[in-house]
């Protein structure tokens, strides 16, 4: 009843196949490559207090995620794509594929779990509109992205239903930690975070992909130990060319980060990128200050 393929065919039936380019473009959404960017960005070009613990509370959420996708190992619908990308033009296939060419198991949906964060943590956190504006804008795109995957037809509808649920339960844990630990000492409240999404990566690593929760734990224990000895500058990058080609070099860097993950299936390996990964993401604005400074200097003294 509830990994029933046929309700599956029968949503994404409701939808003409054109269609399927509009919930592909939704399900990106809640992917990782929007969702990472933005906490990222956020971090360097923002408050940092406020937004590291952002980056801890996506990490575990994904590690929420893995972990819980290898306890049920639930094979995925039985039903094609309402498309398929071999169909379309150069472009739009590689648009549409990721959306809709999947490995992982099934339930719960990482995508629900990852909007559900990001877009609940826009609500709570962003200045723009009022509160009430910002919460129905966060409940139609989380209702959207959960949408799109059974459409899509990669998901049944009880996993996106169980990751909403299950990505709200985790956001008050984390939430709770940060209001908690930020009473006290605002600044370890993202290493409490950091903490939190580490422990959560490690139980992953029994239950879930040992690659994914190696990767998680390595960047959990990278940026917590950046972040607690060698905090960044709170002063947010100004939105200049110089500073945005930084931040191009930098998600660059991350970018070839995932690179060496998908050629290499080493344990060890996507704990010690993973790792790289946390100390570049916390640390760049502080290695990025200290060389803008030195510079300075060097310039102050040669006039």
């Amino acid at each position: 009843m509830w990994f029933d393929s046929t309700t599956v065919e029968a949503v994404s039936d409701l939808f003409p196949e054109w269609a399927a380019l509009l919930f592909a473009l939704l399900s990106h959404l809640g992917s990782v490559w929007f969702v990472a960017p933005v906490v990222v960005l956020a971090y360097w070009f923002g408050d940092r207090e406020r937004f590291a613990p952002w980056l801890a509370i996506v990490m575990g959420g994904y590690a929420v995620m893995v972990g819980l996708k290898g306890l049920f190992a639930t094979p995925r619908p039985d039903v094609a794509p309402p498309l398929a990308p071999a169909d379309l033009q150069i472009g739009l296939e590689q648009f549409y594929a990721p959306a809709v060419e999947v490995a992982t198991t099934s339930f719960p949906s990482g995508h629900a779990i990852a909007g559900t964060v990001i877009w609940t943590m826009l609500a709570l956190e962003s200045p723009v509109g009022t509160r009430r504006q910002r919460a129905l804008v966060a409940a139609v795109m989380i209702t959207l992205v959960s949408l799109s995957r059974v459409v899509l037809g990669v998901h049944f509808p009880i996993d996106v239903i169980v990751g909403v649920a299950v990505a709200l339960g985790y956001l008050a844990v984390a939430l709770t930690v940060r209001s908690w630990v930020g009473a006290r000492d605002a600044h370890r409240a993202a290493s409490a975070l950091f903490v939190l999404a580490g422990t959560i990566a490690l139980l992953a690593l029994v239950t879930g992909n040992r690659l994914d929760g190696a990767a998680l734990l390595g960047g959990s224990v990278g940026a917590a130990i950046v972040w607690q000895y060698a905090p960044p500058p709170r002063t947010p990058w100004p939105v200049t060319a110089g500073v945005l080609l930084r931040a191009a070099a930098g998600v660059g860097a991350l970018a070839l980060v995932a690179l060496v993950l998908v050629v290499l299936e080493s344990l060890l390996v996507w704990f010690a990128v993973g790792i790289a990964g946390g100390v570049t993401v916390v640390g760049l604005p502080r290695f990025v200050t200290e060389q803008s400074s030195r510079r300075s200097q060097v310039g102050a003294v040669e006039q």
